[in-house]
């Protein structure tokens, strides 16, 4: 698939994603992180923004949240581009593990982020592991969310791939 192709794609999901933010949802199961994956798979280099702009916008109409919890949010979200962009050109079938690691990560980094910075625990390993075990509900959810539209995004993907060198080989047997 081209560049271009690609491109229209991850402003496609980009979309879809600021779209499933916005309207009822499951806490956490939302197509962000997937997008996050995708775009380091598969984006060009100067195309990368597109998902932190994606998340700025809906996070602006969302609302905001304390800037600490925030930059913790979208710092995992950066490693989680550039982690998938890191096995770019291999084979997708790690798309899977990186869902998993990513939202581990994610539950992780930005629980220790809400616990350190936002408050309602105390400063000990009990008031982490108080802030850890609130998260799971919302761990699940994000887990789901990332396996589930990772899944949507880089399947279409190859599917249309396989569409477009399909319509190729025909014209190149016509021609």
């Amino acid at each position: 698939m081209s560049k271009k192709y690609s491109i229209i794609l991850g402003i496609v999901f980009s979309a879809i994603t600021v779209i499933m933010r916005l309207i009822p949802h499951p806490w956490n199961f939302t197509p962000i992180g997937a997008l996050f994956l995708f775009s380091g798979f598969y984006l060009p280099k100067k195309w990368i923004w597109l998902p932190l702009a994606s998340l700025a916008i809906s996070d602006v109409i969302i609302g905001s949240y304390q800037w600490q919890v925030m930059m913790a949010v979208y710092g995992t979200y950066a490693i989680t581009m550039f982690a998938s962009r890191s096995i770019r050109g291999h084979d997708i079938s790690n798309v899977l593990m990186m869902s998993i690691g990513s939202a581990l990560l994610f539950f992780f980094i930005t629980n220790f982020s809400h616990w350190m910075w936002f408050g309602g625990y105390s400063h000990d390993l009990s008031g982490l592991a108080q802030a850890y075990v609130a998260g799971i509900p919302f761990f699940r959810n994000s887990l789901l969310g990332y396996a589930f539209y990772s899944c949507v995004f880089f399947a279409i993907k190859e599917i249309i791939s396989i569409k477009i060198n399909a319509v190729n080989v025909i014209k190149g047997i016509v021609i």
